[in-house]
């Protein structure tokens, strides 16, 4: 399983994880897991992903990176 982050600041968070929503639907993709973490104005989203390829094409749709595994 890959986890990757993508973050957002607290102004564009809601469009965001609109999209993000969107991503998932279109790939036909339930939420393994999903976290957020809030720091200052940025807001780490965490979403984890059963298959590796399908978690790179997201990181690269969002800008993410691989994050440290969601518990």
């Amino acid at each position: 399983m890959r986890t990757v982050e993508v973050s957002s600041n607290r102004a564009d968070f809601s469009n965001t994880l609109g999209a993000i929503r969107e991503w998932l639907d279109l790939n036909n993709r339930p939420l393994v897991r999903f976290e957020t973490d809030a720091v200052g104005d940025s807001i780490a989203i965490k979403v984890r992903f059963d298959a590796d390829d399908l978690a790179e094409t997201f990181r690269q749709s969002f800008g993410g990176s691989y994050g440290n595994p969601v518990a």
